[in-house]
Protein backbone atom coordinates (compact mmCIF):
# COMPACT_ATOMS: atom_id res chain seq x y z
CA UNK A 1 0.00 0.00 0.00
CA UNK A 2 1.65 3.41 -1.13
CA UNK A 3 1.90 6.17 1.25
CA UNK A 4 -0.90 7.90 -0.77
CA UNK A 5 -4.18 5.31 0.13
CA UNK A 6 -2.66 4.35 3.47
CA UNK A 7 -3.09 8.65 4.60
CA UNK A 8 -6.61 8.37 2.51
CA UNK A 9 -7.61 4.75 4.65
CA UNK A 10 -6.85 6.48 7.68
CA UNK A 11 -8.55 9.69 7.34
CA UNK A 12 -11.53 7.30 6.41
CA UNK A 13 -10.97 5.43 9.60
CA UNK A 14 -11.14 8.88 11.36
CA UNK A 15 -14.33 9.86 10.11
CA UNK A 16 -16.09 6.73 10.58
CA UNK A 17 -14.77 6.97 14.14
CA UNK A 18 -16.45 10.57 14.24
CA UNK A 19 -19.51 9.40 12.93
CA UNK A 20 -19.95 6.86 15.53
CA UNK A 21 -19.36 9.28 18.33
CA UNK A 22 -21.97 11.47 16.53
CA UNK A 23 -24.01 9.29 16.59
CA UNK A 24 -23.78 8.19 20.59
CA UNK A 25 -24.50 11.60 21.15
CA UNK A 26 -27.43 11.82 19.44
CA UNK A 27 -29.48 8.75 21.00
CA UNK A 28 -28.64 10.01 24.63
CA UNK A 29 -28.78 13.68 23.82
CA UNK A 30 -31.83 15.33 26.20
CA UNK A 31 -34.77 15.14 24.08
CA UNK A 32 -37.17 18.67 24.24
CA UNK A 33 -40.62 19.19 24.67
CA UNK A 34 -40.68 19.59 20.60
CA UNK A 35 -39.11 16.14 20.38
CA UNK A 36 -41.71 14.17 22.24
CA UNK A 37 -45.27 13.59 20.65
CA UNK A 38 -47.86 13.93 22.46
CA UNK A 39 -48.84 10.27 22.01
CA UNK A 40 -45.89 9.65 24.11
CA UNK A 41 -46.54 11.60 26.89
CA UNK A 42 -50.22 10.37 27.00
CA UNK A 43 -48.66 6.70 27.30
CA UNK A 44 -46.05 7.37 29.54
CA UNK A 45 -48.88 8.72 31.53
CA UNK A 46 -51.32 5.88 31.33
CA UNK A 47 -48.84 3.88 31.77
CA UNK A 48 -48.21 4.64 34.95
CA UNK A 49 -51.73 3.99 35.85
CA UNK A 50 -53.14 7.57 35.23
CA UNK A 51 -55.71 8.17 32.88
CA UNK A 52 -54.99 10.38 29.76
CA UNK A 53 -56.90 10.33 26.89
CA UNK A 54 -55.68 14.03 25.63
CA UNK A 55 -52.63 15.70 26.26
CA UNK A 56 -53.85 19.40 25.72
CA UNK A 57 -50.06 20.96 26.10
CA UNK A 58 -46.31 20.40 26.66
CA UNK A 59 -43.79 22.63 28.31
CA UNK A 60 -39.85 21.18 28.63
CA UNK A 61 -39.06 21.47 32.55
CA UNK A 62 -35.54 20.50 31.94
CA UNK A 63 -33.67 17.91 30.89
CA UNK A 64 -35.75 14.81 30.07
CA UNK A 65 -38.48 16.36 32.12
CA UNK A 66 -41.57 18.06 30.50
CA UNK A 67 -45.33 18.93 32.46
CA UNK A 68 -47.65 17.87 30.26
CA UNK A 69 -51.32 19.16 30.48
CA UNK A 70 -53.75 16.10 29.99
CA UNK A 71 -57.58 15.99 29.79
CA UNK A 72 -57.58 14.15 33.38
CA UNK A 73 -54.43 16.82 35.08
CA UNK A 74 -51.39 17.95 34.58
CA UNK A 75 -48.61 15.44 35.11
CA UNK A 76 -44.47 15.61 35.32
CA UNK A 77 -43.33 13.17 33.13
CA UNK A 78 -39.20 12.53 33.48
CA UNK A 79 -37.15 10.31 31.70
CA UNK A 80 -34.19 8.22 33.31
CA UNK A 81 -31.16 6.88 31.57
CA UNK A 82 -32.58 4.06 30.81
CA UNK A 83 -35.43 5.31 28.70
CA UNK A 84 -38.12 4.36 31.57
CA UNK A 85 -40.49 7.40 32.41
CA UNK A 86 -41.88 8.01 36.15
CA UNK A 87 -45.18 10.69 36.65
CA UNK A 88 -46.14 12.45 39.10
CA UNK A 89 -49.86 14.45 39.17
CA UNK A 90 -48.90 17.65 40.31
CA UNK A 91 -52.58 19.16 40.00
Amino acid sequence: MSFTQHHKRLISLAMSGLFCLAGMFALTAPATAEEMTHGEMAAAIRSADYPCAHVLGLESSGDNAWSVDCNSGTFLVTRNEDGSYAVTQTK
